[in-house]
C-alpha cells in the first residue's frame, strides 16, 4: 500500500528526504503561508493519508507564517462539515521541551496524534516513527471505515468492552482523531483491559528469561489485542487471561490470589513447561506482583508500591506505583507526585 505524505516545512527539506525513504511512501512538500485558507486548500488539493508539521514555520525569514498549532486547530476545528476528510497531524520539532508538552497534553483540546523531535525522526529512531505513522493512517481508515464502532475498531466482543469506554466514545462524539487518540493514550498506552508484556510477565510471575517464555505465550495468541495500534503495540486482554486461568487450568483461586511463586509452580506443573520466577528489588516485601515500577520497570506488589498522584485515571485503567528503588532513583521526579505523608516516610531511605 502507498502512503501520501504531505510535509509543511519551511527549510529543512533534509528531515523529509532522510526520513520517507520507502518505496510505499509518496512525499510532498509544501511551503508555509500566512493564509490558513491557502494551506486548508493545499492539503484538500494533495489529500494526504498524514500531514508533518514543522512547529515553528518562520526560521529564516521575516514573515510570519502560520505556526504548526494554529493550522492544527484549524483543522480539528472543521471535523463537523461532513464531507472535510480527516487526517492524522504529527507535529515535529528541534525543541524537546516542545514535543514533550504536546507529548504530556492529553486534554480534549489536543491537536496532534504525535509528536517527535527532528533527531529522533531522522537518526534515533527513524524505523519506530515511520511504523507508528503507518499504524496512526491505518488507525484513521479502520475507524472510518467501520463508522465508529467499538467493538469493531478494537475487533473484540462487545462484551469485553468495559461499560464507562462506551460513555467516552460514543454516537455523540464522530471525531476520528478522537476516537484514535482516546483510544491510544487511555486503552493501548497504560495497563488495564490491556496489558503489555513486562505487566503480562509480573502477574503470571515469570521471567521472560525463562527458556519457555514463548511457548507461554503461545497459550494467550487467542486473547490477543487485535485493533487499532496492534501492529505497534503487543497487547493482551487481561479478562480473558483471568477467565483462562479459571477454566483451563481449572484453577479454585484466581490469579491475583496467589503469588509469584505460586503461580509459577502452577504453571510448571499443568503446563509442562520450564519457567523461572521474575526477579524483583529485595526491598519488596511482597511476591504478590500486579503491577511495575514506573521507573525501574520490574514488578511490584501494590502494597509495597508508592501510589503516583500526577494524573487522573479512568474506570478501566490500573493506577501507576512507583517502588522505593524507583523514588530514589530520581527523588526530584517522584518527590512532586506522590502524597505528603508518602514523602515524608521515603525520607528514612534517602
Amino acid at each position: 500500500m502507498a502512503y501520501n505524505i504531505l510535509y509543511i516545512e519551511d527549510l529543512d527539506a533534509e528531515t523529509r528526504n532522510l526520513t520517507f525513504q520507502r518505496e510505499n511512501f509518496k512525499i510532498k512538500s509544501i511551503p508555509p503561508s500566512n493564509s490558513i485558507d491557502k494551506i486548508i486548500n493545499d492539503i484538500n488539493e494533495h489529500n494526504p493519508d498524514l500531514i508533518i508539521l514543522d512547529y515553528i514555520l518562520t526560521e529564516g525569514s521575516d514573515l510570519k507564517y502560520c505556526n504548526a498549532p494554529t493550522i492544527a486547530a484549524t483543522l480539528r476545528s472543521l471535523t463537523a462539515i461532513e464531507e472535510f476528510i480527516e487526517r492524522p497531524i504529527v507535529l515535529m520539532s528541534n525543541q524537546d521541551q516542545i514535543v514533550n508538552l504536546y507529548r504530556k497534553d492529553y486534554t480534549s483540546h489536543d491537536l496532534f496524534d504525535y509528536a517527535i523531535t527532528k533527531q529522533n525522526a531522522t537518526k534515533t529512531c527513524t524505523e519506530k516513527f515511520i511504523n507508528k505513522c503507518i499504524s496512526i493512517i491505518d488507525a484513521y481508515e479502520k475507524i472510518a471505515n467501520n463508522k465508529f464502532n467499538l467493538s469493531k475498531i478494537l475487533s473484540i466482543n462487545e462484551k469485553l468492552i468495559h461499560s464507562k469506554l462506551n460513555f467516552y466514545l460514543n454516537e455523540n462524539n464522530k471525531s476520528v482523531y478522537e476516537y484514535s487518540r482516546f483510544i491510544f493514550e487511555h486503552l493501548i498506552r497504560c495497563s488495564g483491559m490491556l496489558i503489555g508484556e513486562e505487566v503480562l510477565s509480573a502477574r503470571l510471575g515469570v521471567s521472560k528469561e525463562s527458556s519457555d517464555w514463548e511457548k507461554l505465550k503461545a497459550f494467550f495468541e487467542d486473547f490477543k489485542y487485535k485493533g487499532i495500534f496492534s501492529d505497534s503495540y503487543n497487547r493482551w486482554w487481561m479478562s480473558s487471561i483471568d477467565y483462562w486461568w479459571i477454566n483451563y487450568l481449572g484453577e479454585k483461586y484466581s490469579l491475583r490470589h496467589h503469588n509469584a511463586e505460586e503461580r509459577v509452580e502452577i504453571l510448571k506443573t499443568k503446563l509442562g513447561l520450564n519457567l523461572n520466577i521474575v526477579k524483583s528489588s529485595d526491598k519488596n516485601l511482597s511476591t504478590n506482583y500486579w503491577v511495575i515500577c514506573k521507573q525501574t520497570k520490574l514488578p511490584l506488589d501494590p502494597f509495597d508500591g508508592i501510589e503516583l498522584l500526577e494524573e487522573e485515571f479512568k474506570p478501566w485503567q490500573d493506577k501507576d506505583y512507583v517502588s522505593i528503588d524507583g523514588y530514589l532513583e530520581d527523588i526530584e521526579k517522584y518527590g512532586k507526585l506522590v502524597s505528603d505523608l508518602d514523602r515524608i516516610e521515603m525520607r528514612k531511605y534517602s
